[in-house]
């Protein structure tokens, strides 16, 4: 009977240098002599485990008496027996070391004398076992007058065999760690009935297979190999002809099976070595199975603590020639090579990867390392991935055994959620040695170290924080850095820079860097300009540099460039070009900045429309766009369930091969292919290959936007935007509503931003027969204050102007993030709860204090609101508290405050609340902005979305003009396009000796920000006749005449539709809502009546 199962990889728990993992803290319940019980613990591994109290004081048994008593050490430092009964006496008050072990040294040599006979085949070849399809044996053993295994067939299935994709099971998991390179299935012996496991049953007790002691166990064995032998063989001689002769057991063809387990009734031992599991060859006795001979064999225990899926996993790979990457621990301040990141040195649940280095050098599961030699952004692919493909990188050191890898953990991947976090990892590979147990410090090393925070050559650092990654703000790795690059022996590496380590996603991307990069230039930005025909770029100006070179697909295009900008006229070419900059400082020129990639002249727009029916995406499948210009290639997957568009451009002309890499499951995969939105390949029955191979037509699409970024200009929003295409122009869209079209240049400042609140901003490109799609989403917060135009009145004597205004008034000064309607109430009554105003968002609320708050009543409640003023709650200074009930009413409610609360805009300003009651936080749409959700956790305040509360709170503050406002606001007098007078703190002006007509605009500032400013006024010196203009006119008719008594407008159908008396020899007339046309104007003065016709043409 065959039960498919994956090889019960035995040694559950076992620390072999090259073989296992250790067990750590394992209960165990011993009987004295006199028949009390003892409480303690087991640890260690097959070639060392001791017995130790919670405290780690060590225990071993008396040869003399038989009792467990407390260890200690003579002046040699060998292990001795005390007096002291375990758990009787006290050992700290005794004096006594805890953590007593034997030596490193003698650690080795008892390894070094069990490992002389493991892997008996010289003839063995990894490359063969380690893919297809893997048949192990499993033997089960019970000692005489034990009772059957309780464990059952069906759960020993689940472990070992079950091979849904998502189960945690020994087959499934070689399944991703090989990328579907490997499979497994275990036969069970003797044969199952059922859902029993039955078992051979020895001639001996299981006594006779534990320690001698004189006086405990007279029958305990004294040379291991003695007892442990006969017995496997008799085990095997008792299953041997119900194993079928058609199983394939040999499948490297070396004479000896490939892999052998053996289950044994029952725990450890309680001071054993046969007794824990542990990885073995027999020698001195030979056992065959259909002339196969047993060699390497795994020894596992049924109730095992350890007796887990992961270490099966973990046994499982020293059979496939994977060694421990931990250290014997002489102490407890040891050092851990990988700790929790390889299953090889510590076991998570579910079982964790290996590195790629350990599946490349033992596994044979990937081709090669690529090798990275020279400086440039890479994008990598996480270690889980099932693609197998540009999942690590090594990169070179001044020593020819070591290198450094780099990887990428994926904790998101099913068997990686056992993983402290994800990132990029940094390796330190040593070739000369074999795995990490026979590390001593001096002469022998780790072969593989991944570097951490704090970590050194003698120090461990931590382990669990060794990942890198924009989201933990680590995003190099240095000889400045905290962790930085050393090699063996403690040679510090001052070359080695990784920078740029992006945040995880999908893939990661880091930038292999010079050493010094102070004068690089960085954050190159490049932009099409259709209208001018030139490539625009433009980069973070380097105090270091003298000027900059520019180059363009690798070659010099300028040098001697001063400023940090250039254009490069392109004229009517087609073409893809790639640039960067350099800068030069002295003698020397950097390394150059990022490269960015447009596209000018016609070019066609490649979708791809990928879709799949499997929660993992593509399952490593796979499409390569490939082209014949140079271009790089370009890689296309899905990794998650759904659909998703990618597109890429190609000039005119390219050829564009598009190929297919299959994965686990090509059926779970579809897709479209279009150029210019018309289809030219739609997936079906796919083949590993070449798709399509196609030239770009041309005939230019709406391609999106790019890296939209958004500024705050007081009470406007600045926008900024990429094309890598020549587009005709672009559409601004904010809140969802296209509020500008036929854009010509990528910039755009938003005037008319309505009020303040949370806005979101894209860019389209567009023509008059497309529109892209909507470039990357930028949310802006924007405390608007508006204030009152100024009204300016005027008067003309003589040759002079005198221009009078009154100081503008505040109109709208809202504290608030959303208007969204309201949608629940959260939170507990112990909760405070509130928003938070940042400094940089405050600067035109100069001289304005809070008058009123204003909340969504949702709940009748008494809440109490706090005003603070600094960086955080707890360090700010508490401006004003006051306490309002509300009512349940439903709909907002205002409460004015008791006195005006001034605050200090140069600081961060928080609006706090607590309620009597739970469920009073009114929440509405998140506004996209982390500071309108704040929510105090013990002594913390974070974002609510930090608890899937996905909600703004609806909570508003209004402020008013303080008293101080009319003496801190200046003015600026503008004539025509140029300031005559600024910094005016009088709200009058005259300026003297015009000769012609003057045009006035008067702009109100506080502490350097324009809050108002007037409408344009023009005026002429005082005539000597009668002067009406402009004429025609759009807004308004300027009337300059001496001794001035009325002025009439009438239509063309003889109505009056403006009549006012005056006695001004100036006068402005709004015209703004007559209807086009024409009309008589009529001025009276004192000696005269003057009519003229006049035009208004909007």
């Amino acid at each position: 009977m065959k039960i498919r199962t994956l090889l019960l990889a035995i040694l559950l728990l076992g620390v072999t240098t090259l073989f296992s993992a250790p067990f750590k803290n394992v209960k165990k319940i011993l009987t004295q002599p006199d028949g009390t019980e003892l409480h303690c613990f087991a640890s260690g591994d097959e070639f060392y485990n001791r017995l130790h109290d919670a405290d780690g004081f060590t225990i071993i048994q008396s040869a003399k008496s038989g009792f467990f008593v407390y260890a200690d050490t003579d002046s040699r430092g060998n292990i001795i027996e005390t007096e002291y009964i375990a758990g009787v006496s006290d050992p700290k008050a005794l004096g006594l070391n805890p953590n007593i072990m034997i030596s490193q040294e003698e650690y080795h040599k008892r390894r070094e004398s069990k490992m002389a006979y493991v892997n008996v085949s010289k003839n063995r070849d990894d490359a063969v076992l380690n893919h297809g399809n893997y048949n192990n044996i499993v033997v089960f053993i019970k000692f005489k007058g034990d009772k059957d295994f309780s464990t059952t067939t069906t759960k020993l299935e689940s472990m070992f065999n079950s091979d849904g994709r998502y189960d945690v099971s020994m087959n499934n998991y070689f399944k991703n760690a090989t990328y579907n390179q490997l499979s497994m299935d275990s036969y069970y012996f003797p044969v199952p009935d059922g859902d029993i496991v039955l078992s051979y049953e020895d001639i001996y007790p299981r006594n006779y297979y534990q320690p001698y002691n004189e006086v405990t166990n007279p029958e305990g064995y004294t040379n291991q190999a003695e007892r442990e032998f006969p017995l496997l063989k008799r085990a095997i001689e008792y299953i041997a002809d119900q194993v079928p002769d058609t199983l394939n057991i040999d499948r490297d063809n070396d004479g000896y099976i490939d892999n052998v387990i053996f289950v044994v009734k029952g725990n450890v031992g309680d001071w054993s070595d046969l007794l824990w599991p542990h990885m073995w060859s027999m020698y001195g006795e030979e056992a065959y199975i259909n002339g196969k001979r047993v060699g390497t064999f795994n020894f596992q225990l049924e109730t095992s603590t350890y007796f887990t899926v992961s270490t099966l996993c973990h046994e499982m790979s020293h059979s496939m020639g994977l060694p421990d990457l931990y250290h014997y621990k002489s102490n407890q301040d040891h050092l851990s090579p990988s700790g929790p990141w390889d299953l090889m040195c510590g076991n998570a649940n579910p079982p964790q990867h290996t590195s790629t280095y350990m599946k490349y050098k033992y596994g044979t599961w990937i081709d090669e390392i690529p090798e990275i030699t020279e400086y440039g952004t890479y994008t990598i692919e996480a270690n889980s991935w099932q693609g197998g493909r540009r999942n690590c990188y090594k990169i070179a050191t001044d020593s020819p055994h070591q290198y450094y890898l780099l990887e990428y953990r994926n904790e998101s991947n099913f068997f990686e959620t056992g993983l402290p976090s994800g990132g990029l990892l940094i390796y330190r590979i040593d070739t000369r040695f074999h795995g990490c147990a026979d590390y001593n410090g001096y002469d022998t090393f780790d072969e593989v170290y991944i570097f951490r925070p704090g970590g050194s050559q003698n120090q461990n650092g931590t382990i669990n924080n060794a990942t890198f990654a924009k989201d933990w703000d680590r995003t190099e790795f240095n000889i400045n850095t905290d962790p930085y690059p050393f090699l063996n022996k403690g040679q510090d590496d001052l070359e080695f820079n990784i920078c740029n380590i992006s945040e995880i996603g999908d893939q990661m991307t880091f930038t292999y860097c010079p050493a010094d990069t102070e004068i690089v230039p960085k954050n190159l930005k490049i932009n099409v300009n259709n209208n001018d025909k030139v490539v625009e770029l433009k980069w973070d100006a380097n105090e270091f540099a003298e000027s900059y070179k520019i180059y363009r697909n690798g070659e010099l295009l300028a040098t001697n460039i001063t400023e940090v900008s250039y254009e490069d006229q392109y004229g009517g070419n087609t073409a893809y070009y790639e640039y960067y900059v350099t800068a030069n400082s002295g003698n020397e020129e950097s390394y150059h900045s990022n490269e960015e990639v447009v596209y000018v002249g016609d070019y066609s727009e490649y979708t791809i429309i990928m879709s799949t029916t499997d929660e993992y995406g593509w399952i490593g499948g796979e499409i390569t766009a490939s082209f014949d210009n140079g271009m790089e290639n370009m890689y296309f997957t899905l990794y998650s369930l759904g659909d998703k568009e990618k597109s890429f451009i190609a000039p005119k002309g390219t050829k564009v091969t598009l190929s297919w890499t299959s994965g686990w499951d090509d059926s779970v995969c579809s897709f479209t292919i279009m150029e210019n939105e018309e289809t030219i390949y739609a997936s079906s029955d796919l083949k590993e290959g070449v798709l399509i191979e196609n030239i770009a037509s041309g005939n230019r699409s709406c391609v999106t936007p790019e890296n939209l970024t958004t500024v705050i200009y007081g009470n406007h929003v600045g926008l900024d935007w990429i094309s890598i295409v020549e587009a005709e122009s672009f559409a601004i869209v904010r809140n969802g509503e296209v509020i500008a079209e036929n854009v010509k240049t990528n910039t755009y400042i938003d005037y008319e931003v309505p009020s303040s609140g949370t806005y979101t901003y894209c860019v389209k490109s567009m023509t008059s027969n497309c529109m892209s799609e909507p470039s990357n989403e930028v949310s802006v917060s924007i405390l608007k204050v508006n204030y009152s135009d100024l009204a300016v009145e005027y008067e003309v004597k003589d040759k002079s102007v005198v221009l009078n205004w009154e100081c503008p008034e505040l109109i709208d000064g809202a504290l608030k993030y959303s208007d969204s309607e309201y949608i629940t109430s959260e939170g507990s009554a112990s909760h405070h709860w509130g928003v938070k105003f940042p400094a940089e968002n405050l600067k035109l609320f100069n001289h304005t204090d809070i008058s009123s708050i204003e909340i969504f009543d949702a709940c009748a409640a008494d809440y109490t609101f706090n005003i603070y003023n600094g960086e955080v709650t707890e360090n700010s200074t508490l401006l004003y508290t006051e306490t309002f009930t509300t009512t349940n009413s439903n709909g907002f409610v205002k409460f004015d405050l008791s006195e005006k609360v001034a605050f200090d805009n140069s600081k961060d300003l928080w609006i706090t609340v607590k309620a009597s009651k739970p469920k009073a936080i009114p929440c509405g749409e998140f506004c996209g902005n982390l500071n309108s959700n704040l929510i105090k956790i013990g002594a913390n305040w974070k974002s609510a979305i930090e608890y899937k509360l996905n909600y703004s709170w609806l909570l508003k503050a209004y402020t008013s003009a303080s008293e101080e406002l009319s003496n801190n606001v200046r003015y600026n007098i503008c004539r025509g396009q140029r300031v005559i007078a600024d910094e005016l703190n009088a709200l009058s002006y005259t300026d003297h000796d015009i000769s012609e007509e003057e045009c006035y605009k008067i702009i109100a500032l506080l502490e350097g920000n324009m809050i108002a400013s007037s409408e344009e006024i023009c005026v002429a010196p005082e005539p000597q006749g009668t002067r009406i203009f402009p004429n025609p006119t759009n807004d308004y008719i300027y009337i300059n005449a001496k001794d001035v008594i009325n002025v009439k407008i009438v239509n063309v159908l003889g109505e009056t539709v403006f009549n006012q008396d005056t006695n001004n020899t100036s006068f402005k007339v709004d015209m703004r809502s007559f209807e086009s046309g024409t009309y008589i104007i009529q001025i009276t003065t004192k000696t005269e009546i003057i009519k003229e016709k006049i035009v208004l043409a909007f």
